[in-house]
């Protein structure tokens, strides 16, 4: 289903778990990331650059990671933290939230560790995505330029939606700099900063029909002067 604006395109954009065997067309796939180079950024440095891998060399990568999680599970050192130490609230309560209600929808139960580690696992799969993404940074550069990694991401989830793809976007790769790097054959200097899977969404499955609540409008902007 696609949607045809801004609008519909952010009110039915998921983070969808749960893919078809059907691959993305190259063109298609160019198409949504030279559309999304156009996004702004601070000072027009375009601090980001983003890796679209399929075929071998994303299961290169997946096969890898997947092996190296076995002998240590907590990943890299990353280039960034995921999450403070400490998450305060409520912030913690919220990513508390998040997590049971995606199991709920995946059925899986507290005490089931091993079915949750295997969720958990799937991000090094891309979800089986047929399309991972990575977004990179040089490390030269500053925290402010993350903005716009960040704006960049949203706009290839919005361009993705609006031409019937899914996406989800992957905070979990940046657990894994080291190995991105080696795989990918990149420099040192290069962050890796998120990942983000892509392709076309297995609609009937229950974990895709999840709807994260927001905040109320009153907790997420203040609108003064008017």
């Amino acid at each position: 289903m696609n949607a045809s604006n801004v609008t519909a395109a952010i009110e039915t954009r998921k983070s969808v778990r749960v893919y078809l065997e059907r691959p993305v067309a190259e063109p298609l796939l160019r198409e949504i990331l030279e559309l999304a180079r156009l996004s702004p950024s601070g000072g027009n440095l375009q601090p980001c650059k983003v890796y679209a891998l399929t075929g071998e060399v994303r299961q290169t990568l997946c096969d890898t990671v997947m092996e190296r999680c076995m002998a240590n599970p907590a990943g890299e050192p990353g280039d960034i933290p995921i999450y403070p130490d400490g998450l305060q609230e409520p912030w913690r309560s919220r990513r508390l939230a998040c997590g049971e209600l995606m199991y709920d929808a995946l059925r899986i139960p507290r005490e089931d560790k091993l079915a949750r580690l295997g969720q958990v696992m799937k991000n090094f799969a891309f979800f089986d995505a047929p399309v991972g993404m990575l977004f990179t940074m040089d490390l030269s550069l500053s925290r402010a330029q993350l903005v716009d990694v960040g704006i960049l991401m949203q706009s290839v989830m919005l361009l993705a939606r609006e031409r019937g793809l899914a996406t989800c976007p992957q905070a979990s790769w940046a657990m894994w700099p080291d190995t991105v790097r080696e795989v990918l054959g990149l420099d040192n200097n290069v962050m890796v900063l998120a990942g983000m899977a892509l392709g076309y969404a297995k609609e009937d499955e229950p974990v895709n029909s999840m709807q994260q609540p927001r905040v109320p409008p009153a907790q997420s902007f203040s609108i003064r002067g008017f």
